[in-house]
């Protein structure tokens, strides 16, 4: 597999170039390296070149040979191959050279005053713990040397008050290095704290931006996006923006809608009945009601609307088109009363079945109990209706029931009587607060009005016309005595009419008094 030059190039910089190396500090040491090889080369090749003139064949070798050690030891730098073992070898090389400098002296010691900046080379290359312990050794062995030097074998001579401001010389010279290589990188490992700090600041602040934008981008989306018309207004009703489902519902365009007032959008007949609940949404409530919007047709469209203040002086208006979910609900409400009517009324005739009437008979059965009042309760039943309906047919028979329901239903006039279909041809009277008399009087009424609807009836043995019979009772609700007491009087009583000959009024005593 072939590599693209390009990033083969691309990596070879970025690895060698030195504001690319792993820290600060190498970095730093590759570059005073650098301007130290290239001082070096250039004095040592001159140093080199006039010793070998000179006929210093042997100094004039070792020069060059530090000189190519200080060029191929860059290279390995550069490529950063051995780089602090490059350094501890040029650095004892370079001090080796100036301690054979001091063995050859010079005229007027000249070849001595190179010596001077073996301390600052060993600082910067080695740093201040490693330069520290090269530039001791170095003033130990220089030290040693001015010492013993007179037993040294070919060596120069220097007279000890030379020598004393040598060593004081270098000693002030290394404290100095000392101190500023000690300054320079207590600075350097702050500067280097602070941009880490930095870094990761600046690392956590991308963090934070990028997740506030991810975050806005989100809200915008579901703004944008949103099945509910959106409004941000401020403290004064003024529309500072919308989201397009409004400008959708409403039929506006955005420029239409923004710097108007909210309130203009009301109707203003649900506005007086509902009124303006800003007040309400500045203090910090939340609300829901709802409201009539008026579009851009001049209709009014209903919505639910929710609000609650997002910040000081930005209030957040939600609204959600319920049109449909109103005629829906109104719908399903009168269906529901529509089948609580059925369930209580009777399909035919139209008034209260016999669920009803036990409903009813039960409720005013405790409420006469306790205002110790009568109730009464009248049964009718019409006389041979089996004959009349095998005679004129169903149809007809339906006919009548519901003429006699009518006329029954039309002779009592209280809002708490109740006359109701008990079953077939039987029809059942509930009147509270009602003694026997009064329910024989109204049943008497009810027999002649039927009677007097001369509906043909050919085959009664009681007359030529529709009749009923009717049984009465009455009694006060008292102790545990329940309300079938008084329907089986009323029952006994509607037997006793039909046995004396029907089209009569009837009544039972109760036990506890008429």
């Amino acid at each position: 597999m072939q590599s693209d030059p390009k990033n083969i190039l691309g990596v070879d910089l970025k690895r060698l170039s030195a504001g690319n190396r792993r820290n600060t500090e190498e970095a730093n040491r590759f570059a005073q390296y650098s301007v130290i090889c290239s001082a070096g080369v250039i004095t040592m090749l001159f140093f080199g070149i006039v010793n070998l003139i000179s006929g210093n064949k042997s100094l004039g070798i070792f020069v060059f040979t530090c000189c190519i050690s200080l060029i191929f030891g860059w290279v390995l730098v550069y490529l950063q191959k051995a780089e602090q073992g490059v350094y501890r070898f040029n650095t004892f090389f370079f001090a080796a050279l100036m301690v054979y400098l001091i063995y050859l002296g010079g005229d007027e010691h000249s070849k001595l005053l190179w010596i001077y900046i073996t301390p600052s080379i060993m600082f910067f290359l080695l740093g201040r713990i490693e330069g520290s312990i090269g530039t001791f050794c170095f003033l130990l062995f220089v030290g040693l040397y001015f010492l013993m030097q007179e037993e040294i074998p070919g060596g120069h001579l220097y007279g000890k008050a030379f020598a004393g401001r040598v060593m004081l010389s270098l000693c002030i010279i290394s404290v100095i290095t000392y101190f500023y290589e000690n300054l320079r990188s207590r600075y350097r490992t702050q500067m280097e704290q602070k941009n880490e700090e930095l870094k990761v600041e600046n690392s956590q602040r991308r963090l934070i931006e990028k997740s506030l934008r991810e975050s806005e981008e989100r809200y915008r989306a579901i703004y944008e996006h949103a099945a509910e018309g959106i409004v941000l207004i401020d403290f004064s009703g003024k529309i500072i923006e919308c989201n397009p489902q409004v400008q959708r519902m409403l039929g506006y365009r955005e420029e239409q809608l923004l710097e108007k007032d909210i309130h203009s959008l009301f109707d203003p007949e649900n506005l007086a009945q509902i009124p303006s609940q800003l007040e309400k949404l500045k203090g910090g409530q939340t609300i829901f009601i709802e409201r009539r919007l008026k579009t851009s047709s001049g209709d009014y469209l209903l919505c639910e609307q929710s609000g609650r203040r997002i910040s000081d002086g930005l209030i957040i208006l939600l609204y959600r088109d319920i049109s449909e979910r109103k005629i829906a609900e109104e719908a399903l409400e009168q269906a529901n009363l529509m089948l609580q009517q059925l369930a209580i009324q009777d399909g035919l005739t139209g008034i209260p079945n016999r669920r009803k009437f036990d409903e009813a008979l039960t409720l005013e059965w405790q409420r006469m109990q306790r205002e110790k009042l009568r109730l009464g309760v009248i049964i009718g039943d019409i006389d041979y209706f089996k004959q009349y309906n095998d005679h004129y047919g169903h149809q007809r028979g339906d006919e009548c029931l519901k003429s006699v329901a009518k006329t029954l239903s039309e002779n009592v006039h209280r809002p708490g009587d109740l006359v109701a279909r008990y079953g077939g041809e039987e029809f059942v009277i509930l009147l509270p607060d009602t003694t026997v008399q009064g329910c024989e009087i109204i049943a008497e009424r009810m027999r002649a009005a039927i009677e007097s609807l001369a509906i043909d009836h050919a085959e009664s043995s009681v007359s030529s016309k529709l009749t009923m019979s009717f049984g009465v009772a009455s009694m006060k609700p008292e102790g545990d005595v329940g309300p079938d007491v008084l329907l089986l009087a009323a029952d006994k009583a509607l037997y006793k009419a039909k046995g004396n000959g029907r089209n009569l009024v009837c009544r039972t005593e109760v036990s506890n008094g008429s």
